[in-house]
């Protein structure tokens, strides 16, 4: 519903719309935690900074929530038939609360803008009860004012005596010079002005008072009216929280949608293969599987190459042991299983024909070279400490990737270790896993059910010089690559000629004297083979000639038993 046309170009909408939000969650709770504070101390007044502040905050609470419940009522316009899941999450009363009622309330509360700008709330007419009295009754105080101002005009007969403002002293009665014999006695002279004086009369202190007393509980009121609306918001905190949990829930299940979109090439619902107890083998079968995030547009010349990658389940290994040439697509094609299953199990689509797996409960991923200068850590030691916690932590439901272990030291050390990690998670973890190298001994050597031999496939000529030339393949092939072909990757960084001439060269050589060595332990070993062959045989000739003394009877039958062991050896 939400993949194709008119419905992918809303949850478009929909997901541009919440980038513009804050985090409501956080700006919620800070809101409460507020509220809560000021119930503690209701003595408790705030400075100027912090009201503003305060208020930002609320106004910006207010238009997040509007903007939320908009963004869900214009994406449930999606549901087009009663058997849609999301009908009960977008529904007013169910999944979604009815807040259109109360962010009314709000909206005609007083100006959301304005306050924020203002950095002060002015209440709408009916908002407050009490402060829509205390501005009435300055209203009233004011028309008073001006009653009497009428009044004295009539009494000193010109029109040009007004009221003036002088600093703090208000509503002064500015009489002309020529009248200051005929002003009433009840005058009191508060200052003068060249050609005017200024007075006050009993009942006009007495209508100042008041007013001033009307204007400071209006200013108190006003100070109250942002904390008495922070809590009527507080009060409808479970609506407020339940808006903010289906908009995350929406917004996840558009990003799913939109992501499987995304996708070049085929793609599919995964399907759980569920555990039936511990001796079921865990699985990740995958068919024509593409990577989540490259594509075409972004590869320049080509397009991404899809592999069918399989582990675990009955009849397959567990472990894949990944060869093949530098530059070949070993660290990509690692990187993709892994971002295969992390999709699979947060409920997305795959970018797959077809993807069957066992849950996993943890991926360990080993991959790249680095040290840590102030901790005294070399890479290699960083890199087997990261390969033990590996080892201390990983289960049979875990998927471990390790991408070319042991290339940190020697190459007899190197291998060893690579060899003896593998065999540990193959035999004593089982868990499924990927393990890519360049030790190709290791790989050819390696028999194992457990264990697949498979390499990125490329292909090779003689170039220019007599230099190999590959072409990557990237497609995942069964069997073990020979070689790594480094100086190929040497040609293509721009190495002068004849210095991978010579590379190409000394790279036989050292295959060669590799191939010798090698043949001269297998030598040795069979040759220690025999010697316990004839030492066995010699041992039971030394048995036969003193069989018939009887003080070495039972010695002899002890040495026979030993021969018999080593000989079933």
């Amino acid at each position: 519903m939400l993949r194709a046309g008119v419905g992918q170009d809303c949850a478009a909408q929909f997901r541009k719309d919440l980038s513009r939000l804050p985090d409501m969650e956080r700006l919620l709770a800070r809101l409460f935690s507020s509220c809560d504070e000021n119930k503690r101390s209701s003595s408790v007044v705030l400075y100027e900074d912090a009201s503003k502040k305060l208020l930002q905050q609320f106004t910006s609470a207010l238009c997040g929530c509007q903007q939320m419940f908009h963004a869900c009522s214009s994406i449930s316009t999606l549901i087009c038939s009663e058997g849609s899941q999301l009908i009960d999450l977008l529904s007013p009363g169910k999944g979604l609360s009815n807040i259109s009622s109360i962010l009314d309330r709000f909206r005609d509360a007083f100006d959301w803008s304005e306050a924020d700008r203002n950095g002060r709330i002015i209440p709408s007419e009916g908002c407050d009860p009490e402060y829509d009295a205390t501005c009435n009754a300055i209203e009233e105080i004011k028309s008073s004012l001006k009653e009497y101002l009428k009044e004295q005009r009539k009494l000193l007969r010109p029109a040009s005596v007004n009221y003036v403002n002088v600093g703090k002293d208000m509503y002064l009665i500015e009489v002309p010079e020529s009248l200051g014999g005929s002003v009433p006695r009840n005058y009191e002279l508060q200052s003068t002005k060249k050609g005017f004086y200024r007075y006050w009369t009993p009942e006009l202190k007495e209508l100042i008072l008041e007013l001033s007393k009307a204007e400071s509980e209006k200013e108190s009121k006003l100070k109250a009216i942002l904390q008495n609306l922070i809590q009527l918001f507080v009060e409808h905190h479970t609506e407020w929280r339940q808006l903010v949990s289906v908009v995350a829930e929406l917004d996840v299940l558009t990003s799913l949608a939109i992501a499987s979109g995304y996708f070049e090439g085929p793609s599919c619902c995964p399907t759980i293969k569920e555990s039936n107890g511990t001796d079921d083998t865990p699985t990740f079968h995958a068919r024509n599987l593409g990577h989540p995030i490259l594509r075409s547009d972004s590869l320049g010349k080509g397009s991404f190459v899809p592999n069918d990658v399989k582990i675990g389940g009955p009849g397959n290994a567990s472990f894949i042991v990944l060869t093949g040439p530098n530059m070949g697509g070993k660290s990509t094609l690692l990187r993709q299983v892994c971002l295969t299953i992390i999709l699979a199990q947060i409920g997305a689509d795959v970018p797959a024909e077809k993807l069957e797996l066992s849950l996993v409960d943890r991926i360990f991923v080993r991959m790249g070279a680095r040290d840590h200068i102030m901790a005294g850590q070399s890479t290699f030691l960083v890199e087997l400490e990261e390969t033990a916690s590996v080892l201390s932590s990983a289960t049979k439901n875990s998927l471990v990737v390790l991408d070319e272990l042991g290339r940190g030291t020697s190459t007899s050390d190197g291998q060893a270790i690579a060899a003896s990690v593998l065999e540990y998670l193959v035999h004593q973890v089982q868990c499924l896993g990927l393990f890519s190298t360049h030790y190709h001994r290791l790989a050819m050597e390696h028999n194992d059910t457990k264990v697949s031999l498979c390499h990125m496939a490329c292909e090779v000529v003689e170039g220019v010089g007599g230099l190999e030339e590959v072409t990557f393949l990237y497609r995942l092939t069964p069997g073990a690559c020979p070689k790594s072909y480094g100086v190929n990757v040497a040609r293509l960084a721009g190495i002068p000629t004849k210095l991978l001439q010579r590379a190409n060269e000394k790279s036989s050589e050292f295959e060669a004297n590799y191939g010798k060595r090698h043949k001269m332990t297998n030598d040795k070993h069979v040759s220690a083979q025999s010697d316990d062959k004839f030492s066995a045989i010699r041992d039971l000739f030394r048995i036969v000639k003193t069989w018939p003394r009887p003080e070495d009877q039972e010695a002899s039958i002890s040495m026979l038993r030993k021969l018999q062991k080593r000989a079933k050896v």
